[in-house]
């Protein structure tokens, strides 16, 4: 049953890296999920990570998405997110054959960063 209040909630992404165990190698991730604050989007992803076997996860970056993103996977992502669920996007180490279809791309220096405004978040605001 969807919660009402659940409507007004923003889609928050989470960018950071999961750990399966202590000993593996980092996995890059993004995660969206609709949240009350970015307290509850934190402890909820963590809840979902800890579900899907991940033992530890360190973020680097929490905002919101005021719009629907257009190219997958995180055009799904969103949209699991507004149905209710938290969606995680894991990025797969490179292959050792150089093949870079599933990682991730570069950020240009130019582009704006959008978690930028998020600099002075979780400090002391009185």
């Amino acid at each position: 049953m969807t919660n009402p209040d659940d409507q007004d909630q923003p889609v928050f992404i989470l960018l950071g890296k999961v750990w399966a165990a202590e000993d593996t190698p980092a996995v890059d991730v993004h995660i969206l999920l609709k949240a009350p604050d970015d307290d509850t989007a934190i402890r909820e992803a963590l809840n979902a990570l800890s579900e899907d076997g991940y033992a530890e996860a360190s973020f680097d970056q929490i905002g919101t998405l005021v719009d629907q993103p257009d190219e997958e996977p995180h055009a799904s992502a969103y949209q699991g997110a507004m149905e209710g669920e938290v969606a995680i996007v894991a990025f797969d180490a490179l292959e050792s054959d150089g093949d870079q279809s599933e990682a991730p791309r570069d950020i240009d220096e130019e582009e704006v960063n959008p978690f930028d405004v998020l600099a002075d978040w979780g400090k002391d605001k009185s």
